[in-house]
């Protein structure tokens, strides 16, 4: 595998230290409800991605989280890595060259290094020369650490792969771990490890 859009480690303010602090705290921790506003785009706006859908499922749990809970913090931490996958990559009417959309469900910081990293974290590089993508696998394992029956953090290994097609045509595997820590606005993005290569 060539890789042709590099490896990239990102933590926007938040160390793995800090998360641990965090969970001790028990702050930042999910209650099993639904925010009011979330990180990520409507579910509205997600159905209109042309892709199949992202196998996510719960990894390694750490600390103490019930089985009930898990379902829908499955659910609420796979929206938001939807919310970057489609924006980024996926959704849209290519040619195209606006991925301004791509990181709401990344805190600040994370989006200001993620639109820093845009020709790794989207296809920012390669947009206005492609006629379509399509995902041809989308997974997401998630990891969690718990704190009081209750979810303080995750990180979220993923792996997606592309068909490009169009004056570049290629298949691209992007992969890698998000970490999401959960606030007002719902579980987000505050850091990232990603690596992007050509597969074929």
């Amino acid at each position: 595998m060539s890789h042709t859009g590099g490896h990239v480690v990102r933590a926007a303010l938040v160390s793995a230290a800090s998360l641990v602090l965090v969970a001790a705290l028990g702050a930042c921790s999910d209650d099993g409800s639904e925010p009011e506003g979330g990180g990520a785009p409507s579910d509205e706006s997600s159905e209109a991605a042309p892709s199949i859908p992202t196998r996510a499922t719960i990894g390694k749990v750490s600390g103490r989280l019930e089985r009930d809970r898990r379902q829908g913090l499955r659910k609420r931490v796979t929206r938001a890595v939807d919310a970057w996958i489609d924006q980024a990559y996926v959704a849209g009417d290519y040619p195209r060259t606006d991925f301004s959309d791509a990181f709401a469900a990344f805190s600040k910081d994370a989006a200001r290094l993620a639109k820093r990293d845009r020709r790794l974290m989207s296809n920012a590089e390669v947009g206005d020369r492609v006629e379509s993508v399509t995902a041809k696998t989308r997974r997401l394992s998630i990891d969690v650490l718990a704190n009081a029956g209750r979810a303080a953090g995750v990180t979220g290994r993923f792996v997606l792969v592309l068909k490009l097609d169009g004056e570049i045509r290629r298949t691209d595997r992007i992969a890698g771990s998000l970490f999401l820590g959960n606030s007002e606005k719902g579980w987000q993005v505050f850091g990232y490890d990603v690596k992007r290569g050509t597969i074929k």
